[in-house]
Parts: C-alpha cells; sequence; structure tokens
C-alpha cells in the first residue's frame, strides 16, 4: 500500500507550469455545469486527468461510446477545466477542493475561477452576474470589470471550498455567479457567466448557441404554461356548466 493510496482523493493530472484553472461543479440552476461544458465543446479541450477516490460513486459515464470517470479534467495550452457529472458529497467535495488548491500552488496557477448561479427566485429583464475574490485585490478587479461584488452571502459547494482554500494559499481566485431563477437549468445564465469569464481568461468564443438554446428551453416552458392555464380554464368552465 503506498502513500497515495492511503489519501481519500487522488487527482490523475499531469504537472502544466502556471495554470489558469476553471471549475464548473453542477449546482444552482446548473449554471457552471452548462458553461464548463459549453467551454469545452467550443474550445476542442481534452480530457487531461480525473479525480480518484474509493467514496466516489461505482460508476462509468459514457461518452461518445467510451468509459469516462464522473469527476474529470479538460485541458488545452495552460487552460484546466474540472467538471463533474454527479453531485457529490461535501466531506468529498472538502477533499477534492484540498488537493486541486495544493495541485494549483505547486504549479504557480495564475488564477483560479470557479463558475455558477445564484438563485434569486424571480425573474426579471436583464439577470446580472456577481462575484467574489480571494482578496481585496480581486475584488477591485471584479468591480472593473463591471461586475456586482458579494459582500454577504455564502458560497457552497466546490466554488465555496476552493475559495477558502485558495485564499489560505495567496493564490489568485473568484467565483462568477450567474443569477438564475433557480429551479431549472438555464443555459442564459450560463452565457452571461462565460461573457464576465472572458474578461479574466483569454478565451475567443461566441456564446451565442448557449443564448439560442436558452431561447427555445424558454419557448417550450411558455407553451406549457399556455397549456396548464387553457387546461385549468376549460376545466372551470367544464366545473360551472356542471354545477351552475
Amino acid at each position: 500500500m503506498g502513500e497515495s493510496m492511503q489519501k481519500p482523493v487522488e487527482l490523475i493530472l499531469p504537472k502544466i507550469e502556471g495554470p489558469i484553472f476553471i471549475e464548473g461543479y453542477p449546482g444552482i440552476g446548473l449554471v457552471g455545469h452548462i458553461a464548463a461544458n459549453f467551454l469545452i465543446k467550443e474550445l476542442n479541450m481534452d480530457i487531461i486527468g480525473y479525480v480518484e477516490s474509493e467514496f466516489l460513486p461505482p460508476m462509468a459515464l459514457i461518452l461518445e461510446g467510451k468509459p469516462n470517470p464522473p469527476l474529470r479534467f479538460y485541458g488545452k495550452d495552460n487552460l484546466i477545466l474540472a467538471v463533474a457529472d454527479i453531485y457529490t458529497t461535501p466531506t468529498l467535495v472538502n477533499a477534492i477542493a484540498r488537493e486541486i488548491i495544493s495541485y494549483l500552488k505547486e504549479n504557480n496557477a495564475q488564477k483560479v475561477i470557479s463558475l455558477g448561479g445564484m438563485g434569486i427566485g424571480f425573474f426579471k429583464e436583464q439577470m446580472g452576474v456577481w462575484g467574489v475574490g480571494a482578496s481585496e485585490e480581486e475584488n477591485r478587479e471584479l468591480e472593473n470589470a463591471g461586475i456586482n461584488v458579494l459582500t454577504y452571502g455564502s458560497i457552497m459547494g466546490m466554488s465555496g471550498r476552493m475559495l477558502w482554500e485558495a485564499s489560505r494559499e495567496k493564490l489568485k481566485a473568484y467565483v462568477l455567479l450567474g443569477e438564475t431563477f433557480g429551479d431549472r437549468p438555464d443555459p442564459r445564465a450560463a452565457a452571461n457567466v462565460i461573457e464576465a469569464l472572458k474578461k479574466f481568461v483569454p478565451v475567443e468564443l461566441s456564446t451565442e448557441p448557449l443564448l439560442r438554446e436558452a431561447q427555445m428551453i424558454e419557448e417550450q416552458l411558455k407553451r406549457m404554461h399556455e397549456q396548464m392555464e387553457a387546461a385549468r380554464k376549460k376545466a372551470e368552465r367544464q366545473y360551472e356548466s356542471i354545477y351552475l
């Protein structure tokens, strides 16, 4: 039994000097998850590693006919992207976050950015993006980029834990949260978060496909709502004709 086997979590990840690390684990409105998967596709990123742990559910994820681990790392040049296709337990999230930050510290990471959603429970014309940094300096950068800085609140899951671990290690870290209603997958919030990300990471891509997807979802929801409304009115009319 080697040393590595005693750790609850092991990162199988090549050494990349001065990486920019982006995390998009599933959370509110699946915003980070949608954004991360969109980045992988649009930037043609390859799988470069994964998280190994005895405490992960026994499963393989089949992608394009091939088995894959559920917690993966994708890479292109010095960009590393972390995605998860399962919800992980809090204890495991803590252990993974510690391992990731220690890897990033060793490899002199330039930036650590988490993408996620902030459930606001209502709709408005222009959904915004909130951010918070690991230090005053990052908060100033967010402000200068026109992003609302979160001064009070809580950030759950991988994003919150990584921000805290990164701040302890004096790494440059940010969390970007797209406002979303909070009860359904939200590609529009994911597009908003990517637009904010582009101010911090030199990625060239258009969020147009995400906005098209958002529009399709919104139209489907509107149709469903109209059908339910029509059915409700019809039921009311039947009720009235029977009893009145």
